[in-house]
């Protein structure tokens, strides 16, 4: 391999790198989380196209323990409604798998909807995930 060969191959190795996926166009939607103790966790975006115009996402939010079987997921927050801001601040990198069924997200996002969520009745994630599920968790104990 000579000179200019090794410089085309570094600016290509250099430019992919560059390139990481953009949470506005990854598809399927799935993003890694930060572990929590033994919980490998991500969300799944529902609702791609529409955020793209609102800068509001409708995630749920999964987890499975290590070790478990890859079918045994947990939905940690079946709906979230998150600022373009605050799941950008949460997400680590991009996933290719790990997809489950939409029903548990849309029965839980109707109700967000019923609740007035779409009027601004619900609250609305402007932290991170790990923010907004702590103060869920909070809620839930009072």
């Amino acid at each position: 391999m000579n000179a200019n060969q090794l410089v085309a191959l570094a600016v290509l190795v250099f430019s992919a790198a560059a390139q990481k996926p953009d949470l506005l166009t990854h598809r399927p939607g799935l993003w890694s989380l930060p572990p929590q103790g033994d919980m490998i966790r991500w969300v799944e975006i529902h609702n791609l196209g529409g955020a793209k115009q609102t800068g509001l996402f409708h995630v749920e939010v999964l987890g499975r323990r290590r070790g478990d079987p890859a079918w045994k997921v947990e939905h940690l927050v079946p709906h979230l409604a998150i600022t373009t801001a605050a799941l950008r601040r949460s997400i680590v990198e991009p996933l290719a798998g790990l997809s489950v069924y939409p029903e548990t997200f849309e029965d839980a996002y109707r109700l967000w909807q019923k609740a007035g969520g779409a009027a601004g009745k619900r609250p609305i994630c402007e932290s991170t995930v790990d923010d907004c599920l702590r103060a869920l968790e909070g809620s839930r104990r009072e």
